[in-house]
């Protein structure tokens, strides 16, 4: 999930390239995380706890699913989450406690 973020959002052939180049010893160590049964039950609870208290965000709630699935990975792994989107993940966290990095632009 986390690499299919990384290539969707990268917009032309040098950033394309950087996260192949980012990717490539990731993938090469064959280690998968993915979100279990219990995730995907806490990321409806989020959802619908998104769209009933902060309605500004029910537009952009498919596109934070992902976000929120990762947040739960990163948080099942002991994982840190490095992010640009301060106000995307800044209202994931307060529905989910994960080690956080926010990366100035």
């Amino acid at each position: 999930m986390v690499a299919y973020e990384l290539f969707v959002d990268a917009e032309d052939r040098e950033t394309r390239t950087l996260v192949q180049e980012f990717s490539r010893p990731l993938e090469r160590t064959g280690r998968k995380v993915t979100p279990d049964f219990q995730d995907w039950v806490e990321a409806a609870e989020v959802v619908t706890a998104i769209e009933e208290r902060d309605r500004a965000w029910r537009s952009k709630l498919p596109a934070l699913l992902s976000d929120i699935l990762i947040a739960l990975s990163a948080r099942d792994i002991g994982a840190t989450i490095f992010a640009h989107n301060r106000a995307d993940v800044r209202l994931i966290r307060r529905y989910i406690q994960f080690p956080l990095h926010i990366l100035e632009a």
